[in-house]
């Protein structure tokens, strides 16, 4: 195979992107810097140029990821902000659109390393920080009662991400509730969301 030169700067980004399909097409146990440089059509040795390891590659598709979702979160906020109706909707899209990166994305030896990559933990607090401030312009234009916003922001996140965790690995769709559609799911969270959840405080 024809390994390919990449410019200064697009070699991390094909790496990352190399190794999302490695996650997607075949698993986290599939993946690896060799399996990653073969896919992006490198030669072996070129992934150490950014990733001293496997985990720092498993950092960086996580990072990417938190910076997806909190995009999609401000996005889902843009015409309406305060609505955690849409926030929810967005966060659970995310999850059902990209279910092996948001696996990764929360994985317990990436988030809770003692040297846990400094990009990651900024963009797991930024993508975290779109629900506070969704949550803080609800309160101000008066849809959600008022309440101290980091910790409701943690309650509506817990609800959502168990939910999220929920629908990709199967467990609503065969477990006790039977099928639930979006819509039935997103009614399930709603009352608790337009509430604000007035005993958290």
């Amino acid at each position: 195979m024809t390994k390919t030169s990449y410019h200064h700067g697009d070699l991390r980004n094909s790496l990352i992107s190399a190794g999302l399909k490695v996650l997607r097409e075949d698993g986290l146990d599939a993946l690896s810097l060799r399996r990653v440089a073969r896919e992006a059509e490198v030669s072996a040795a070129a992934p150490y140029r950014h990733f001293k390891d496997k985990q720092a590659l498993l950092a960086a598709i996580s990072e990417t990821g938190f910076r997806k979702l909190r995009s999609m979160l401000v996005a889902a906020n843009e015409d309406k902000p305060g609505d955690l109706d849409n926030s929810g909707t967005a966060y659970l899209a995310f999850a059902q659109q990209h279910p092996e990166q948001y696996r990764l994305m929360f994985t317990h030896n990436l988030m809770c390393a003692d040297d846990v990559d400094q990009e990651l933990k900024d963009s797991s607090a930024n993508a975290f920080g779109a629900l506070v401030e969704t949550i803080e312009a609800g309160i101000k234009n008066g849809q959600i009662a008022n309440t101290c916003s980091p910790n409701l922001a943690l309650a509506s996140w817990a609800l959502i991400h168990g939910i999220a965790m929920l629908l990709i690995d199967g467990i609503l769709g065969n477990g006790p509730y039977g099928e639930l559609t979006p819509e039935e799911i997103r009614k399930l969270c709603q009352s608790y969301f337009r509430n604000g959840w007035k005993n958290v405080s």
